[in-house]
């Protein structure tokens, strides 16, 4: 999903929404898992140029283990009112609460054992807060524009619009979505469009999902469309109806632009296995709310090629499979980030794509914290964090391909994932990560601990020293963008130039501190420092020059041999305390010495240890109030 930020004054963000519709909550997300929905028939009538709506939820659902009092949970706006319950053909007992709605089940059903549940309501669900049901103007514009209104699922936005169990980890089986709007508006839905049955001024459109399908994903859009339909054909001879809903207005140059789809669909079947909803359709409903993935129907402002990029990589990431929690929700909003920025590497070349990637480093390292796994405490407010969820979660499958090595195998275990005993479910991030280990064949816990869970990012500092430019010798040091960082270990590249020599190497970093050596038959001059900037770091691509002794930060920090001890020469730009850590060239600590609260200014500081340092090299760190630590190397001799 991509929002966007004017639509409407009476359309606000998603989080912000989230936020303020909870205050009447007495639980956020439907926890009950005493039962589970199977299947849910709309027969509901709503309207272009209002958030009115009135009719009927039918529920086919089974039990699991009820409560004794036989109660279960619900979410439902509170403005909109419920006129009657039936549980299996017979009135039951309810209580609207807030945005709850407790329902008193008439029979105390054994585990598995299917009921029914049938509920009339209808109202108007209005702002401040809600988002979930929204109307505006095809043009903005109330004297002179076309009405139309659109409902909204992810995350919060169901209950605003029908009864739901309000939980992406229960899939309902299928679906039947009855809509009754006035001439000579039109309703898009998902699936397949069974029929449109005519009345007097009205009509209803009967659409039935056959699919797997969340409940935040079924969704409708009535206004004024024309319809631009063709069929797909499939790699395999197969076909799937293409059905674009397109403003009149924007036929002439929306229409044309859709053109696109076909060869997204086509590059996503390569790189991902089959679409999962073939024997339905796939389609764009043009709305005013950026874009959304509804299952078989995405809603897009326009024909941009990233926001279709986005919202048709979500038919596999999203909608095939579906975040089992809102915690993970970066395995919708991260996969789709990712996937259209490779489609967009592909229809615009690799710096258009490494310009990209930069841009989403540049916004997850604009502050120091926070995971791609949003903790209970945040799900309210930050469940669509832009910079967590979607950028740094598109940035941790960049750096999964490249620990996979290539873009082979990263897309040989996404299709696997995909298409595996998970398609048509839901999944978390240990799913995702226990179908990768097991097509890749290698052990990544590692890897989901630090970027999944991981607060932060590191912040690496590096410095060589290739005088003997034959065996140069690197060092390479990180420190965690915050206190709670991990260490972060990683595959990272370094690339040594020379008049004849350019060549990448790679080297495990998995120590604080950790120098490596290198032996070359031409001499090298330059070292780059991840030179395809797979890492998250906050930096780009680094060069360094041959000097003595090197650091890659802004200011020069030195050791010089003195007659009976060594001089530390640095400069800080505040006042703090300062100290210096001695390693060895197999990362041992060797010493920890400190030089006191220092001010703001260069200074050459004395210091000794207290043994004697043993002939041999050694690397020097400098800790200060600058958000990045030095590194110098320097040399004992006999």
């Amino acid at each position: 999903m991509r929002t966007i930020a004017f639509l409407v004054l009476s359309m606000i963000s998603a989080r912000i929404a989230c936020a303020q519709s909870t205050a009447q909550d007495t639980v956020l997300i439907d926890t009950d898992s005493s039962f589970d929905v199977n299947y849910v028939k709309f027969d509901l009538s709503v309207r272009p140029d209002t958030e009115y709506i009135a009719g009927s939820v039918e529920f086919r659902a089974h039990a699991n283990a009820l409560r004794p009092d036989r109660t279960i949970q619900l979410s439902l706006r509170g403005q909109l009112s419920v006129d009657s319950l039936f549980n299996d053909g017979t009135p039951a007992t309810f209580n609207h609460f807030g945005d709850k709605l407790f329902v008193t089940l008439n029979h105390s059903y054994s585990p598995s054992a299917p009921f029914d549940l049938v509920i009339y309501y209808h109202g108007f669900s209005t702002s401040p807060d809600r988002v979930g049901f929204i109307h505006t103007w095809q043009n903005w514009d109330p004297a002179t524009g076309i009405p139309i209104s659109w409902s909204w699922g992810e995350p919060f936005g169901m209950k605003d619009w029908w009864p739901c169990k309000d939980n992406p980890a229960d899939k309902l089986d299928s679906a039947d979505l009855y809509f009754t709007c006035d001439k000579p508006y039109m309703i898009g839905s998902n699936g397949t469009l069974v029929g449109v049955a005519d009345h007097d001024t009205s009509q209803t459109f009967h659409w039935h999902e056959s699919y797997p399908i969340d409940h935040y994903l079924l969704a409708f859009v009535c206004t004024q469309f024309d319809t631009l339909t063709h069929w797909h054909r499939w790699a395999d001879g197969d076909s799937t109806k293409i059905m674009h809903f397109v403003f009149p207005g924007s036929v002439d140059t929306m229409g044309p632009e859709l053109g696109l789809v076909d060869s997204i669909l086509n590059l996503y079947e390569g790189w991902f296995g089959p679409y999962a909803f073939r024997k339905e359709k796939y389609g764009i409903a043009q709305w005013h709310g950026g874009g959304m993935e509804n299952e078989t129907l995405s809603f897009c402002n326009d024909a941009d090629s990233g926001l279709v990029a986005h919202e048709t990589a979500h038919q596999w990431f999203g909608d095939a499979i579906t975040c089992k929690t809102w915690n993970d929700c970066w395995l919708n909003e991260g996969f789709a980030t990712y996937v259209a920025d490779l489609f967009m590497r592909q229809n615009h070349g690799v710096p258009y794509f490494n310009d990209v990637i930069s841009s989403r480093e540049q916004n997850v390292t604009s502050q120091p914290d926070g995971t791609v796994h949003t903790p209970d405490s945040l799900l309210l407010t930050d469940v669509l964090n832009d910079r967590l969820v979607y950028d740094k979660g598109a940035l941790l499958l960049h750096m999964l391909n490249f620990v996979l090595g290539s873009d082979s195998a990263f897309f040989r275990c996404l299709r696997e994932y995909v298409t595996g005993p998970l398609r048509y479910g839901v999944a978390g991030a240990e799913d995702f990560r226990t179908s990768v280990e097991k097509s890749s064949g290698r052990d990544l816990k590692w890897f989901f601990d630090e970027w999944v869970y991981g607060d932060g990012y590191p912040i690496y500092d590096v410095a060589w020293n290739a005088q003997d430019s034959l065996h140069p010798s690197v060092a390479i040091s990180q420190t965690g963008s915050t206190p709670n960082s991990p260490l972060f270990t990683m595959p990272i590249e370094l690339e040594f130039i020379g008049s004849d020599i350019d060549t990448t190497v790679q080297v495990w970093d998995d120590a604080p501190l950790k120098p490596f050596g290198f032996t070359f038959s031409n001499p090298v001059t330059r070292l780059v420092f991840d030179p395809h900037n797979w890492l998250l770091d906050g930096s780009l691509p680094r060069t360094l020059a041959v000097h003595s002794a090197i650091s890659s930060s802004p200011s020069e920090f030195r050791i010089t041999k003195l007659l009976n001890s060594y001089s530390a020469d640095f400069s800080v730009d505040k006042s703090g305390p300062v100290s210096i850590e001695i390693y060895d060239l197999l990362g041992r600590q060797i010493a920890m010495i400190p030089l006191g609260i220092q001010e703001a200014g260069s200074h050459s500081i004395p210091w000794r240890t207290e043994t004697p340092l043993s002939p041999g090299a050694y690397f020097c760190r400098l800790i200060s109030e600058r958000s990045n630590d030095e590194i110098a190397k320097f040399m004992v001799g006999n």
